[in-house]
């Protein structure tokens, strides 16, 4: 019997197995899916994982900008190693600076760290589902455990920046589904339906020719009543820009000329002409618009159109969905030009002799083939979300107390001025975290484009 040559082996594997083994060659994309799994999973089972509340402070003794605790492996006395444990603290004012000073106070003795510490007096939830109060780490009172110091409220920074990881790369998925829902449907729209315009309006003068339906006079109302509506808002937004610059100029002759120009268009098509738009100038068109404009200053505009104080969790809903309306174009555009071409392809055209309809066409064999670049897109777009998130928090313009994200804890250090750097550098450490998770997604992001590419196989 002949045996097997490893070509023989390679060409049986499946294409999903080709990709994993090809994956797991690139030990950068591998180390960031580790990083990543850690992350989630403490965003997860950010109650277990805290040693406190988010919100949890006391106001005795104080603990405002605190350091973090220095735990303690061998006993002070006989030098041999125990369980660790960490002295009480003492706050003091340093004479110069004014500011807050922390001396261990081993007279109240010494506070050993539990492991799995039941907290009853702070509860939490998962999934907002299951109940709970089991900690992975605590000390007994009234010893405190600040493993990454405090905030300048009292707060345990560690706690605050496990249950930022939950809004933070939350936002990032939640916002890379929603660019990429809009990138998909409009990108396949445009591409599929390039060169075929669609016919928006029904003249009235059409209507009163023999054989006009009762369903073509509901067609022609409610189309008329739509371009009624976009008329009254060109006229609305013209009126508002002269009022705002205060007379006539260049640029405002040059905004009345569009405008007529746009409401007698419309008005052609509602009276004579149909009003004929093709799918893909409009979504192109509106692509490249937003394409001009930065992200951020668009990101920025967006939100100050919402008051600043509205409703934390409506804060929370708003940022993901402006995050991700600002994505979407990239994505079009690419997915316009595969459907571009894969519309042409022998099997699409078998499908449409076939009497198949455009939304099977679409669903099941043209979006397919745009697959793998969605898949590396998707990886690549979430670290830009969650900049975009942490961006927007730190300017005072996202996620608000009580909820806490990453870019807010960097907001409250910014607040704390150059001693932020001096005297309490460990209030920077959600910027790590942000860092953190934006490289291990890149790194994702990279190993999957490698795996997905023929090109790049070994």
């Amino acid at each position: 019997m002949a045996q097997a040559t490893p070509r023989t082996l390679s060409a049986s594997r499946t294409r999903s197995q080709v990709i994993w083994a090809q994956f797991r060659k690139h030990r950068l994309a591998v180390w960031g899916a580790r990083i990543l799994l850690v992350l989630y999973t403490m965003a997860l089972f950010a109650g277990f994982f805290s040693t406190y509340d988010a919100n949890y402070y006391e106001t005795y003794p104080p603990s405002n900008n605190h350091p973090p605790s220095k735990i303690h492996f061998r006993d002070p006395d006989t030098g041999a190693w125990s369980r660790p444990f960490v002295y009480a603290t003492k706050r003091t004012l340093d004479e110069l600076t004014l500011q807050p000073r922390y001396i261990e106070d081993k007279s109240q003795g010494k506070f050993y760290i539990h492991f799995f510490v039941r907290t009853p007096d702070q509860p939490y939830t998962i999934l907002r589902l299951f109940r709970g109060d089991l900690r992975l780490l605590g000390v007994d009172k009234p010893g405190r455990l600040f493993l990454m110091g405090t905030d300048n409220f009292g707060r345990d920074l560690w706690s605050r920046i496990v249950y930022g990881s939950q809004v933070s790369l939350t936002i990032g998925i939640l916002a890379s589904i929603v660019s990429f829902i809009l990138g998909l449907a409009l990108g396949g729209v445009a591409g599929f339906y390039s060169g075929r315009p669609a016919t928006m309006s029904l003249p009235l003068t059409h209507l009163f020719q023999p054989g006009v339906g009762a369903r073509a006079w509901l067609g022609a109302a409610v189309s008329t009543l739509l371009w009624l509506a976009i008329i009254a808002g060109i006229i609305a937004i013209t009126v508002q820009f002269l009022q705002v610059t205060h007379g006539f100029s260049l640029l405002s002759l040059i905004v009345v000329a569009l405008a007529a120009w746009a409401v007698w268009g419309i008005a052609r098509g509602l009276l004579w002409k149909p009003i004929r738009i093709d799918p893909d100038d409009v979504i192109m068109r509106s692509v490249e618009i937003q394409s001009a404009i930065p992200d951020l200053f668009l990101l920025i505009t967006l939100r100050a159109i919402f008051p600043p104080s509205i409703d934390a969790l409506f804060s929370f809903y708003l940022i993901t969905v402006l995050l991700g309306f600002i994505g979407w174009g990239g994505l079009a555009r690419i997915v316009r030009g595969t459907v571009l071409s894969t519309r042409e392809q022998d099997y699409v055209t078998a499908a449409q002799a076939l009497g198949a309809s455009d939304r099977r066409i679409i669903a099941h064999h043209i979006l397919p083939a745009t697959a793998t670049y969605v898949i590396i897109s998707l990886s690549l777009a979430v670290p830009g979300a969650i900049l975009g998130e942490s961006g927007l928090s730190f300017l005072g313009l996202g996620i608000r107390d009580p909820y806490v994200s990453w870019g807010l804890l960097l907001q409250s250090a910014q607040e704390g001025g150059f001693a932020s750097f001096t005297d309490r550098p460990w209030v920077l450490i959600p910027g790590f975290f942000i860092v953190l998770a934006i490289v291990a997604w890149n790194f994702l992001g990279d190993g999957l484009r490698d795996a997905f590419d023929p090109r790049k196989r070994q």
